[in-house]
Parts: structure tokens; C-alpha cells; sequence
């Protein structure tokens, strides 16, 4: 019997499930922030075309997506969300072993319409002839007709490919937002690999502000090692408008602490997950409304949180141990 207790208790104490009372505990404000972006997805036709791709896990039929969909339109008050929540799903982790939680946001970028000693790096809107050309070639071989926008910053301009998308901002404040218009097709380096493989950095201190601090302080190193990554972004530029929210891969508008990104190789983007933390237990709900080219593997996720130096601040110290369950609608 004691030995029973115990493994039962280990077990309890140490499980990686989400629990109604979890579910029962989640916050007034987590409720009505997760059910709006829930609702959004709903309303969203991407959403179920992307559940009917082949994916090697299930995720649920369309059409029970949409039922569950029509139950949420009836639920208003915090406490039927929450039993809305454990009636009709279940929470599934297609992956027993914890993954990496990380951080992105909306970089706000110097830009200038015309080029000179200070605004000399491009930023490039998309062109075919750039397809399958490394970072390093399209660098030296740009085509003046193709620079949208120039920049003051090469670094800031190479976490801008990385983030995906961005604001710009001129010298006299106003801004336009740097949407994301494709890349060259050519593969993904994550340069913090490789400050760690080469000892530049230790991986318990590597994030964004160590890079940035290193490839400012290396200048002579620093090129080599951008090249490495041979991935190029392209954007095209749109105008700001007032209070313009970020939009994510799915077309949604990306809410702060609530949308991630994930593999979209592995979900249909829009789903809906609980992240779990690795070493309290705790959970947050979140909805898939993003990807991104460093976001490999089915429990990996980039959360996302928000615009400027205080998310970027936030952003990129982020490192976490995760699960990742999927919200899978129970079939009637």
C-alpha cells in the first residue's frame, strides 16, 4: 500500500496532463483574451483548410471544428468558457519529451527612402531573380529597382529577417509596417549555433542581446558569420495605420502573451494548445497563428509579445522548457 501511495503521488505530482482544475484556474483575463482569439480562429476559413492537409496526427475533422465553434458562440460568461473548455476537448501532447519555449516581437526598424553614407543597407521586396541566391550574393548583387526601403542598421536589419516582419520608422516619425513577402528558399542557420559551437559564447548566456552585443563588437567577424545564415527575407511595405496590430501567417491579428508560432509542418495552424512549463506545471493558453523558419519539431514554440524595445526586451531572453497539448475536439 505504501508503495503504492508513493507511485501513485510521483506520478500526480510529476504529470505532464492538464487538469480541470487547471483549466478551472485560469484567470478572468486569460479567459477573455483566449476566448477572443479562439473566436477569431473560428471565423476563419484558413483555419479549416488547414485541418484537412495531411498531417501525421489528428487534430480533428473540420466539421467538428465548426461544431465546437457554433457551442463557443453561446458561451459568454468566464465560467462557461472554462467548462466549455473541458466538455469538449481534449488535451493531447503528440511529444513525451518537453521542447523549447522562446520569445519574438515586432522590431522597429530607422528606414529612409533614399540611400546614403548612413542609410546604406537595403531592405529588399521580392524578386524571383533572387530565388535558390545565397544572403551573401544577394548582398553584393541587388538590384537598385528592388530596394524598398534603406536602412542604418545591419544587425537591426538582420533580426528583422529573423523576427519576419516589422515597423519602419523615418526620421520625422512616421511609420510604415515591413510586411513579410517571402524568401530566397535557401536553408535556415540559426547563428547562435554557431557562436556556441565556436566558443564565442556559452550556451548558458546565449540570446538576442549577447548576439547583437558580439556582432557589434566583431565587426570583422561579424559578416562571415551573417552569411552563414543564407536564408533572405523580402518584404513589401504597407501603410501603418492607427493602432495597427501585428497580423500572423494565419491572417489573425497576433495578441501579445496569447499567439505562437509553431511548426506548421506538424499543426494546422490556428489550433489552439495549453503550453506547459517544464518545471512548475503551470499552463497558458495559447492559439498557433504563426510560423517561423527556426520553429522545427512538435514541441517547439515562439511566443509572441507584442512590438518595440519592451517585447523585444521580454523577447529575447525567453528560454523555457515546455510541453505543448493540442486542443483536439472530442467527435460526436
Amino acid at each position: 500500500m505504501l508503495i503504492c501511495f508513493f507511485v501513485s503521488f510521483f506520478n500526480h505530482a510529476f504529470s505532464s496532463q492538464i487538469s480541470n482544475k487547471q483549466i478551472l484556474n485560469l484567470s478572468d483575463k486569460q479567459v477573455a483574451i483566449f476566448s477572443n482569439q479562439l473566436r477569431n480562429v473560428c471565423n476563419s476559413n484558413k483555419f479549416y483548410k488547414n485541418l484537412n492537409k495531411n498531417f501525421k496526427h489528428n487534430f480533428g475533422e473540420a466539421n467538428d471544428w465548426k461544431q465546437k465553434c457554433l457551442i463557443l458562440k453561446e458561451k459568454n460568461s468566464v465560467k462557461e468558457f472554462k467548462k466549455y473548455l473541458i466538455q469538449n476537448f481534449k488535451f493531447k501532447k503528440i511529444q513525451n519529451n518537453s521542447g523549447l519555449l522562446t520569445g519574438y516581437y515586432e522590431p522597429i526598424i530607422r528606414v529612409s527612402r533614399k540611400q546614403n553614407n548612413v542609410y546604406k543597407f537595403p531592405i529588399l521586396g521580392r524578386n524571383k531573380y533572387y530565388i535558390k541566391k545565397s544572403r551573401r550574393f544577394i548582398e553584393k548583387n541587388f538590384r537598385k529597382k528592388d530596394v524598398i526601403l534603406w536602412t542604418d542598421d545591419e544587425v537591426n536589419l538582420f533580426f528583422l529577417h529573423i523576427q519576419g516582419s516589422g515597423i519602419g520608422e523615418f526620421s520625422n516619425k512616421e511609420k510604415v509596417k515591413l510586411v513579410y513577402d517571402g524568401n530566397n528558399e535557401m536553408s535556415y542557420t540559426s547563428i547562435g549555433k554557431i557562436l556556441i559551437k565556436e566558443e564565442y559564447i556559452n550556451r548558458e548566456n546565449v540570446n538576442l542581446f549577447t548576439i547583437k552585443k558580439w556582432l557589434r563588437a566583431n565587426p570583422n567577424l561579424s559578416k562571415e558569420l551573417l552569411n552563414q545564415n543564407k536564408r533572405f527575407i523580402f518584404f513589401k511595405e504597407i501603410s501603418f495605420g492607427v493602432g495597427a496590430q501585428p497580423v500572423g501567417a494565419l491572417g489573425i491579428p497576433l495578441m501579445p502573451n496569447y499567439s505562437i508560432a509553431v511548426d506548421k509542418n506538424i499543426y494546422p495552424l490556428g489550433l489552439p494548445f495549453f503550453i506547459q512549463m517544464e518545471t512548475d506545471k503551470s499552463i497558458l493558453p495559447v492559439v498557433s497563428l504563426d510560423t517561423g523558419g527556426a520553429i522545427i519539431g512538435a514541441s517547439r514554440a515562439d511566443l509572441f509579445f507584442g512590438r518595440g524595445k519592451g517585447a523585444e526586451s521580454k523577447a529575447g531572453i525567453l528560454k523555457k522548457k515546455i510541453y505543448l497539448h493540442a486542443f483536439i475536439p472530442y467527435s460526436n
